[in-house]
């Protein structure tokens, strides 16, 4: 319906899980990263109506950060596509790459962040030594930001464009091979390292996102302290780790087919991708059409001109292709090769 159904080489990971060679246009909206609010609020928020029949489709009901029955819209559970791609590869040996992983949260083309990124490739250097620092393609289009990682002896990788099928794959294979994995803040990927088993932290001070200020942080302090405690227990950060994602709303083949709209052929979906989708949120850009109440929108306020600096971002394009089942933990991408 979206082209967010598509980020992440989430769609791909949920196609292998299918059993399906290809990517079909998915009946509703999906979740494409974890979030300490409801994502109605934080990636549907553009969408507070949708075609007949279509899904507002989650990770979990069993998340922290909000509570399905007091969520504005019905939502349904379907597990992470993480977790997916996690199974399907749980028989594919991944060589320890005996570095720390750091996740810095990154900017987007809409919000820049203010935070000290200096001082964590100090203290990240400081702990761990020199440690593997992925960083969002975002980020790698400013040198300036790749140059203070390098500046202290980190090597700076990338899990390549959102719109990558093999993105996910690249984010697995680090987090499944990292010594641990750091960030500034709890993220996704942070979540996703934990549910593999492995190490976290979070380091440096709260981070200011646009016009949430601090929220997320100290949100995320607040409702997630495993994360946050200098005497990490493993066990029980991937327990909660393992819930956020929705281990527990894992379905089987057929019923994510069903769920997904991907048991049968029909046009809706791919009308709203190609045209309904892209139109309605131009208008809720715009200030035309009305986002859902109570929208953790980073970047509201700033004027429309902003998203079309980067127009081509923000319209549908050929959905991501499935990766063969050899080449599903690819190696993450070097900048400048």
């Amino acid at each position: 319906m979206d082209i967010q159904n598509h980020y992440y080489g989430h769609s791909a990971a949920l196609a292998l899980h299918a059993g399906l060679g290809s990517v079909r246009h998915i009946d509703g909206l999906l979740q494409h990263g974890w979030t300490v609010r409801s994502p109605s609020l934080v990636h549907f928020s553009d969408f507070a109506r949708l075609p007949p029949g279509a899904r507002r489709l989650v990770w979990s009901h069993d998340a922290r950060g909000w509570d399905p029955a007091e969520d504005p819209f019905e939502t349904t559970p379907i597990g992470a596509p993480f977790l997916y791609l996690s199974a399907l590869t749980a028989q594919q040996p991944v060589a320890p790459l005996d570095a720390a992983v750091a996740f810095p949260v990154h900017d987007t083309r809409l919000v820049k962040l203010e935070n000290d990124e200096a001082t964590l490739a100090r203290e990240l250097a400081e702990q761990d030594g020199p440690s593997i620092v992925c960083l969002h393609p975002e980020d790698l289009e400013r040198p300036e930001k790749l140059q203070v990682w390098l500046e202290h002896g980190h090597r700076v990788v990338s899990a390549g464009e959102r719109r990558d099928p093999q993105f996910l794959g690249r984010i697995l294979r680090l987090v499944r091979g990292a010594r641990r994995v750091v960030s500034n803040q709890l993220s996704t990927a942070v979540v996703y390292a934990a549910a593999e088993g492995t190490p976290t932290e979070i380091l440096g001070p709260d981070i200011t996102i646009g016009s949430l200020g601090t929220d997320v942080s100290r949100r995320a302090r607040e409702l997630w302290p495993e994360f946050h405690e200098t005497a990490p227990e493993d066990q029980a950060r991937r327990t909660v780790a393992l819930a956020e994602l929705g281990h527990q709303h894992l379905l089987d083949p057929a019923a994510l087919k069903e769920v997904l709209g991907w048991n049968h052929r029909a046009p809706g979906p791919f009308l709203s991708y190609w045209g309904g989708a892209p139109v309605r949120k131009a208008g809720a850009v715009l200030g035309l059409v009305k986002r859902t109440e109570g929208a953790q929108d980073a970047g509201s306020g700033q004027s429309p001109l902003v998203f079309l600096r980067h127009p081509l971002s923000h319209l549908p394009g050929r959905l991501p292709k499935v990766s063969e089942r050899s080449a599903l933990l690819p190696e993450p991408l070097v900048p400048g090769r």
